[in-house]
């Protein structure tokens, strides 16, 4: 099973971060691959539409919402695919430290291939460009 791991420091606030990351309505304005998302309400346990930009082109899947701590985690994972992303906050200096994680337990013999032959290289590459587009719309502070 792939998966990467990136802890970060964004420069601000806990409230401002989790405003981006704890609503799925709003990955789309930030997250890279996140065209669109359908969410009646949010709840853990609840299951979102989602549409993202995949290896192979666009696709709609089914996104459960595993854990939901209002301003402090959020664990993701698509009932189709098995990609799993997970976002834990904790403020730290009057900013946010980020710890995320962002994988695969692969659903079937394609997904395993995947996994296999690019899965690290995927995530983390796919985590790193999350990481970069979130501190860009929270408006991080200059060092």
């Amino acid at each position: 099973m792939a998966a990467h791991r990136q802890q970060v420091f964004i420069d601000v606030p806990v409230a401002t971060v989790w405003a981006l990351v704890g609503d799925p309505r709003r990955h789309p304005e930030w997250w890279p691959r996140v065209v669109d998302v359908q969410c009646e309400g949010l709840e853990e346990g609840c299951v979102i539409r989602e549409v993202t930009k995949s290896p192979t082109g666009q696709i709609e899947t089914d996104v459960s919402v595993e854990r939901l701590d209002d301003c402090r985690e959020i664990r993701m994972r698509c009932l189709d695919t098995g990609t799993f992303t997970r976002w834990l906050l904790t403020e730290a200096r009057g900013g946010t430290f980020v710890d995320a994680e962002f994988g695969i337990d692969p659903q079937d013999w394609s997904g395993r291939i995947f996994d296999v032959v690019a899965g690290k290289r995927y995530f983390r590459r796919w985590l790193e460009q999350s990481v970069d587009a979130l501190r860009a719309a929270a408006g991080e502070r200059a060092a």
